[in-house]
């Protein structure tokens, strides 16, 4: 009786262990265990995977783990390693992976366009790249919204040695006291900070200058895709729905705040209306892209050195093929 309760009580040990493991989630009765590895810290960016998650995975035989990032997770890193299946990252970044030889390929598009803009105060006589000439602008080193900035400036015909650039932290206090005049920002991010703290600002849009770039994209490995495709198709089914009921449901906030209890309620749902326009995909549809984003972005970054010349192809980089299907399979 004894050993019996003693193998017992090992089972539960290993079991509770098993659950409690992050390399490991639990599968559900499919057997289709799914990581999303998030490259930023829980906002509302996150609202379509999480009510995807809650309200939609169990029924597409999908387990979904969203799984947060931050300043020192990549990505690509944890995916090449085998440590997660997806992740999400900056297309120009998954771009760069690719045209160095990862086997990455992305299966769906949570920006078809940049969230990238810069603000300057409402009083400001900045008005678009060209002012930016002698004055202080602000730069955040590696990120994608360095590459925007410097095809913004490269397409404007403006000489960066004509201002003053200034590495600036990811925290808005600096841009509050003035130390510089531009800031590169998320439309859905630190607008809503300035707004809370009643503060005026304006937009300068990229894409009102000539740069076409995605945001962020969901991928995985080409091997993932091949081996694995009907799990991908019903992770991409899952999202899709996930960010359909986000975009129009109220209550996918309440979804986004159950999971990450710390997030600000009137912050992210104010984030999330910014964010609208540049999550609900190409005509509509969330997670779908045209080919021709993808082109102009691979030409900018062949334009400001980012990637050789020639280096990468869209296909090499995007297969709509799975998130086609997940398509068809949801209208069924």
């Amino acid at each position: 009786m004894k050993i019996s309760r003693l193998i017992a009580a090992l089972c539960m040990l290993i079991c509770i262990f098993a659950s409690c493991s992050r390399q490991s989630p639990p599968a559900d009765a499919t057997g289709k265990a799914v990581v999303l590895q998030q490259e930023w810290f829980p906002f509302a960016g996150f609202a379509g995977e999480v009510s995807a998650s809650k309200r939609f995975a169990a029924k597409n035989g999908v387990n979904l783990e969203v799984r947060a990032g931050s300043e020192q997770v990549d990505p690509i890193k944890l995916v090449l390693a085998g440590a997660v299946p997806f992740g999400v990252v900056g297309g120009d970044l998954l771009v760069a992976a690719v045209a160095k030889g990862a086997p990455l390929i992305a299966i769906g598009v949570v920006n078809e366009n940049t969230p990238t803009v810069f603000l300057v105060d409402e009083k400001s006589d900045i008005r678009g790249p060209k002012d930016f000439a002698g004055k202080r602008v602000g730069v955040l080193p590696g990120t994608n919204t360095e590459r925007v900035y410097q095809l913004m400036m490269k397409r404007a015909g403006v000489e960066r040695n004509t201002l003053t650039e200034v590495q600036i932290p990811f925290d808005l206090q600096t841009f509050l006291l003035k130390q510089y005049d531009v800031r590169p920002a998320f439309i859905y991010d630190e607008t809503v900070s300035l707004e809370q703290k009643g503060l005026k600002y304006r937009v300068i849009k990229p894409d009102e200058f000539g740069v076409v770039f995605t945001g962020t994209v969901y991928f995985t490995t080409r091997e993932k895709l091949q081996k694995d495709r009907a799990a991908v198709v019903q992770l991409l089914k899952t999202l899709v729905e996930g960010w359909q009921f986000a975009l129009a449901e109220p209550a996918s906030i309440g979804d986004l705040l159950a999971a990450f209890p710390s997030l600000d309620k009137a912050r992210e749902k104010r984030a999330l209306e910014l964010g609208k326009p540049y999550f609900s995909g190409s005509k509509g549809s969330p997670l779908q892209c045209d080919t021709e984003v993808w082109k102009k972005m691979i030409r900018g970054l062949e334009e400001i050195d980012a990637i050789p010349t020639n280096s990468v192809t869209v296909d090499q980089v995007w297969d709509p093929s799975p998130l086609t299907e997940a398509y068809a399979t949801k209208t069924k």
